[in-house]
């Protein structure tokens, strides 16, 4: 790969800030999966079961998700900045009860605490990137975005899982809430509001410009319902609904795939626990690969084209994995090839989320579709789950393939709107 096409690949309008967004996603996302890793020595540690144990993320991934639309409301008046630093702060507070906890209600009002700090993250991190960069440049901003989230979620196991080992979970814990802390006041200090780059109206994704769009902020205004529609100031209309559906369809698939894969490794294939951890760690790398060139596509295609184009592979990639040869060469390369088409998806999604978006309403419109994120990240595991309970874990797969087909079906349906 030549240094002008990864250039390419990374360049936006501001990159100093759209870098320092990202990484303030990594270290919201390794903080998501900061307890799993540990379960096995909470469960220990806390006389307590492993249905208890699930139940503390469950508790955090609820709370983050009840959350998230007060946070997009919020971050539309107090400032997107000062909400990010500090529900990173709250989230580090949430770890840092859970490092002390002396017993198991503990544990549960640490995650509480740590959901509501984690749900501030999406609508305000997410709408800044919509604020700053153009039509031109928002598809790779997002690319770069999910990047960020990538690396934080395969961070997490290895160092807070590393750091237990070699010292113990309390400590692993701790030093995760300072550095989340840390990097809060980097933050603040470090980065400068600016002014979205162009200026003006949202474009289409096929590059034109977005008449429709430019205007549902004067329609909207009118047309909009008295009562919830004012309270989030986002227009109640159909192209709400069709985003809410593609953004929970590619939430509920991904939820899925990335809760139960080592499972699915280790249970069906018969692979070891390590072996089965790099496994995901290379479907984890497709993710990053895929994050970085779909975003860099959705900047020069048709975004709409792009992310039917990327659920209907994951469609087939899903539904064929009940069949894969149950190799390990087989299985790496495959997973990898998973990683690509399942996030492929991803900043399209969001891309088109940005564009749609206006400086009045974009941190309430990211609340709206990142609760929809959440809640398909708490549905995913939960289909999948049932599905294997009573099919086998391979026969869950067409399941989610199936939930991959409506995200497509969703992403047609843009073309009507």
């Amino acid at each position: 790969m030549s240094r002008s096409f990864t250039s390419r690949l990374v360049s936006v309008s501001n990159p100093r800030e759209v870098w320092l967004i990202t990484v303030a996603h990594a270290v919201n996302e390794f903080y998501s999966v900061a307890l799993p890793p540990i379960l096995p020595l909470l469960v220990n540690d806390f006389a307590i079961t492993y249905g208890e144990a699930g139940a503390l993320l469950t508790v955090f991934f609820a709370t983050y998700s009840i959350f998230q639309l007060p946070a997009g409301m919020l971050a539309d008046r107090i400032g997107q900045r000062w909400l990010l630093a500090g529900g990173m702060i709250v989230l580090a507070a949430g770890i840092l009860v859970a490092a002390s906890a002396q017993g198991y209600w503990t544990l549960v009002v640490a995650e509480v605490i740590a959901g509501i700090g984690g749900s501030t993250y999406h609508p305000s991190g997410m709408s800044i990137i919509s604020d700053l960069e153009s039509g031109a440049t928002e598809g790779k901003a997002m690319g770069i975005h999910g990047l960020g989230g990538v690396v934080g979620t395969a961070l997490a196991p290895a160092l807070v899982g590393g750091l237990a080992a070699l010292f113990d979970w309390r400590l692993a814990l701790t030093v995760s809430a300072g550095v989340g802390v840390v990097y809060a006041v980097v933050f603040l200090a470090v980065f400068q509001p600016e002014s979205r780059s162009d200026g003006d109206a949202p474009v289409e994704p096929d590059g034109g410009t977005d008449e429709r769009t430019a205007s549902q902020t004067t329609e909207g205004a009118s047309g909009r319902l008295a009562g919830l529609a004012d309270l989030i100031s986002v227009p109640l209309e159909p192209w709400v609904a069709v985003l809410f559906l593609a953004n929970l369809a590619i939430a509920t698939e991904l939820g899925a795939v990335r809760t139960f894969a080592t499972s699915f490794l280790v249970e069906q294939a018969g692979t070891t626990a390590g072996v089965a951890n790099a496994i995901f760690f290379v479907l984890l790398v497709g993710a990053g690969v895929s994050s970085l060139a779909a975003g860099s596509l959705a900047d020069s295609m048709d975004r709409r084209a792009l992310g039917f184009g990327a659920l209907a592979v994951s469609t087939v990639a899903l539904g064929l994995t009940a069949i894969v040869p149950l190799v390990p060469i087989v299985l790496f390369g495959w997973f990898f090839l998973l990683g690509v088409a399942m996030w492929a998806a991803l900043p399209a999604m969001n891309a088109i989320t940005s564009q749609y978006s206006e400086r009045g309403f974009s941190g309430s419109l990211f609340g709206v579709m990142l609760t929809a994120g959440s809640l398909g990240g708490a549905l995913g595991p939960l289909l999948f789950g049932v599905a294997a309970e009573r099919f086998g874990l391979g026969a869950a797969f067409p399941l989610v393939a199936v939930v991959s087909a409506g995200g497509a079906v969703a992403f047609l349906g843009m073309y009507r709107i």
